[in-house]
């Protein structure tokens, strides 16, 4: 456990066999990726062109390029060493200066006044870095993925912004590394959590047990699972994500839970057998099927994630699927061998009784009716009628600007907020344009292929702006010609767009001016568009428009492609896609694993149905609140919906084992389910309790809306969970009364069995009373 990393991998949340994430890591190290950090400096009063703002946004460019881990190549700003102003010089040459020179920080009236002219000429500035009213000057830094370390990246940042605060000038900071650094100073807050949710786990098991035995081996649960859990992860070289914390914490619980239930059958046993090692026996007897079952289905149901398309998915599926498998050995058999070697307890009566006869009472007036039992059914097919309304409302990826990790007044989403209001936007649409030939970019049919792509992505709204290379080589031409704008075009042959390219790049001190649009083979370019969010509406409509467009390119010049896309829009598009894949995959196979499992333990096809159906019902309500409370289905709510949709068997299994259990004794499918919901059904409905508590702290005292969103979205699942488990169960046994219910046995070991009949026939046979 102490070799265990926490820390956040971008790469591992990307979906790298995904086409346009290939052409993502093929575009990041050249032009820039989705891991860059967007800083605005904006005036309060007048315009940036002041000697005060000017040496601001200097000093910020240099900040930004001394941050560990930037790309020095990649960083833009005004006052940067990379961005230009080209002219003519007195000979007729082609000359370059930077727009602001640090050196010679104090410029007169007229100097002022004459930047501030360059900048409007220049369209790779004008609106892209210095914003249409003049206010704001926008610093971009890419960083580099590789060995990245965003906490120490971040609180640089942090320094840098903080040495720049002046009065009359507001800094505003967005970007990936920026929202990963955010989320990285919130690590005491959830040690906290963690702390707070053991104390109130304690707390609940003290209420409800009242003994020592019943607080201490639930708390030894969680502890044995999370150390064979995070010790495994570590084993594997696994990290432990921020944002998939939630997660362990439920495994956590449902461990407590299991635990619960086996001390609760214990003390049940004891009041019946007084004997402490008879009734540890008794107890793993009669809940090793169900709890055994629940757990495996648990665990499989959390390591389907693997099929998921992102490494992330890949190693949660993993490292909790073992987590969850191994509280087999460290509660489901932990319990009873403790219990078994323990001392007795003296007392040896059950408390909490008046409670047992409530639930009993309750489930005599309704469930255990007919017309009661019909109607809870029938009520639950208009509830989930009613839910597919919402459900069709969910999003596949993020429903809001910003991040949706954070919450809406969070210095991050103000910063993002602002930044897309000065400008176009923030946030980057990289295309690569290939072509077979070295050289081929410069072709004239090329040029005006990107041109006319850069014409049609224009049609969308969302889209501020776009910068390729033809808009150089036309301002290029326009200087030669003594900067007369009817020159501002693309010349008709290869040999001169060379020309005017070699030109531009000759004119500047620095190596690789045109590095950002083009590659030095000249078969690879980089066409940037850039839009003001990138909600799961915007970059469905993005890529639909790029792929319309793509395809009249394609019949323009046959021998070149286009292919989308790198930044932070392409990189959603990619995410946002294989979610559909994944979410289409993971969750009907925790569905299927638990209907097969469920089938196979109890040789019913009938058996597996009838847990399946309250995970249904309690995922569709589900689906329903998300799409009622615009929370999307995005890389980090897939894994929480997943382990959601197991939790419900757990309730289920436990139900339909007790049932069964009782109708061998009481002959009576009516005071079978009655007496199971007043033994079981408290046990289970502390069980609900227990689990909820493990996340439902993040709601309260997590900063991070995501933890504190999916905290909810867990405890509706829980809440729908239960009640779908002891309405639902008991109502269809009483109506349908099926054949491996009503047709059961104890062998000759004590292990309840099913009767000898056909599978066939199972499915709805009468109790025959004899």
């Amino acid at each position: 456990m102490p070799k265990l990393k926490f820390y956040s991998d971008f790469a591992d949340l990307l979906p790298q066999n995904h086409p346009y994430i290939k052409v993502y890591n093929q575009l990041k190290e050249n032009f820039g990726g989705a891991n860059m950090i967007v800083m605005a400096i904006e005036v309060e009063q007048g315009t940036i062109f002041n000697n005060e703002t000017l040496k601001l946004v200097s000093d910020a460019t240099q900040g930004l390029d001394s941050l560990p881990g930037v790309n020095h190549n990649l960083v833009s700003s005004l006052a940067h060493r990379t961005i230009r102003k080209t002219f003519l010089d007195d000979m007729g040459g082609f000359a370059s200066a930077p727009f602001y020179d640090p050196n010679h920080p104090k410029l007169t009236v007229e100097e002022l006044d004459q930047l501030k002219k360059d900048v409007i000429a220049n369209p790779t500035v004008y609106g892209l870095l210095v914003s249409p009213d003049m206010t704001s000057a926008l610093i971009k830094a890419q960083l580099n993925e590789s060995g990245l370390d965003y906490s120490k990246t971040f609180e640089s940042l942090m320094r840098v912004r903080q040495s720049l605060s002046i009065p009359g000038h507001k800094i505003h900071v967005t970007g990936n590394p920026v929202l990963t650094g955010w989320v990285y100073t919130y690590l005491n807050q959830i040690l906290l959590i963690m702390f707070c949710t053991l104390v109130l786990l304690t707390v609940l098991l003290i209420v409800y047990f009242r003994r020592l035995y019943g607080v201490a081996l639930p708390l030894l649960g969680i502890a044995l699972s999370s150390i064979w859990g995070l010790g495994f992860m570590s084993l594997m070289g696994i990290n432990l994500e921020p944002l998939s914390l939630p997660i362990p914490f439920l495994i956590a619980a449902r461990a407590t839970s299991h635990g619960v239930q086996l001390v609760v059958r214990y003390y049940e046993e004891l009041a019946i057998v007084h004997n402490g090692k008879k009734a540890a026996r008794n107890a793993l007897d009669a809940l090793f099927r169900p709890g055994s079952l629940a757990i495996i289905v648990d665990a499989i149901g959390i390591a389907v994630l693997v099929l998921g398309a992102a490494p992330f998915n890949k190693k949660l599926g993993i490292s909790a699927g073992f987590w969850g498998f191994s509280v087999i050995f460290t509660v489901h058999f932990m319990v009873p061998l403790a219990l078994t070697v323990l001392p007795q307890p003296k007392k040896m009566t059950n408390s909490n009784q008046s409670i047992r006869q409530f639930l009993g009472n309750v489930m005599a007036k309704t469930g255990g009716t007919e017309g009661g039992a019909r109607s809870i059914l029938l009520l639950t097919l208009i509830g989930a009628i009613g839910a597919m309304y919402f459900t069709s409302k969910v999003q596949l990826g993020e429903s809001e600007p910003g991040s949706p990790l954070l919450h809406r007044t969070h210095d991050y989403n103000v910063s993002t907020t602002a930044i897309n209001h000065l400008y176009p936007g923030s946030e980057e649409l990289h295309v690569a344009v290939k072509t077979r030939d070295k050289g081929g970019i410069k072709r004239p049919e090329v040029m005006a292929a990107i041109e006319h792509f850069q014409a049609h992505m224009l049609a969308d709204p969302a889209l501020g702006g776009t910068k390729a290379l033809p808009g150089v080589v036309r301002v290029v031409n326009r200087l030669i010609h003594n900067d007369d704008p009817r020159w501002m075009q693309l010349p008709d042959s290869i040999d001169e767009i060379g020309g005017l390219m070699f030109a531009y790049m000759a004119s500047s001190p620095i190596p690789g001016a045109l590095k950002e649009y083009v590659n030095p083979d000249e078969d690879l370019a980089d066409i940037v568009f850039y839009y003001k969010d990138h909600q799961a509406d915007t970059t469905a409509r993005i890529v639909k428009l790029a792929e319309e467009g793509i395809k009249k390119a394609s019949q323009e010049v046959p021998d070149m492609s286009i292919e989308l896309g790198g930044g932070i829009v392409g990189v959603t598009a990619a995410v946002n896609q294989s979610l559909h894949h994944d979410h289409m995959i993971i969750i009907p196979a925790v569905m299927m694993t638990a209907f097969l499992l469920v089938m196979i333990y109890y040789s019913s096809i009938h058996a597996g149905w009838l847990m399946v159906l309250p995970m249904l019902f309690s995922t569709l309500m589900t689906y329903a609140y998300m799409g009622a409370m615009n929370i999307g289905i995005s890389v980090n709510t897939v894994p929480v919906i997943a382990v959601g949709v197991g939790v419900g068997i757990d309730y289920a299994v436990y139900f339909m084992d007790r049932i069964r259990e009782e109708m061998v004794i009481r002959k009576s499918i009516h005071q079978s389910v009655i007496h199971a919901v007043a033994t079981t059904g408290y046990a289970v409905s502390f069980t609900a309790i227990t689990l909820i508590a493990g996340v439902i702290l993040w709601i309260f005292m997590s900063d991070l809306r995501f933890q504190s969103d999916a905290a909810v979205l867990l405890s509706f699942m829980l809440i729908v969970n239960a009640i779908a488990a002891v309405l639902i169960v008991p109502a269809w046994c009483v109506v349908f009364r099926p054949a491996f219910v009503m047709n059961t046995h104890f062998d000759e070991d004590g292990v309840l069995e099913n009767n000898s009949i056909p599978l066939s026939s199972r499915s709805e046979v009468k109790c025959s009373n004899h």
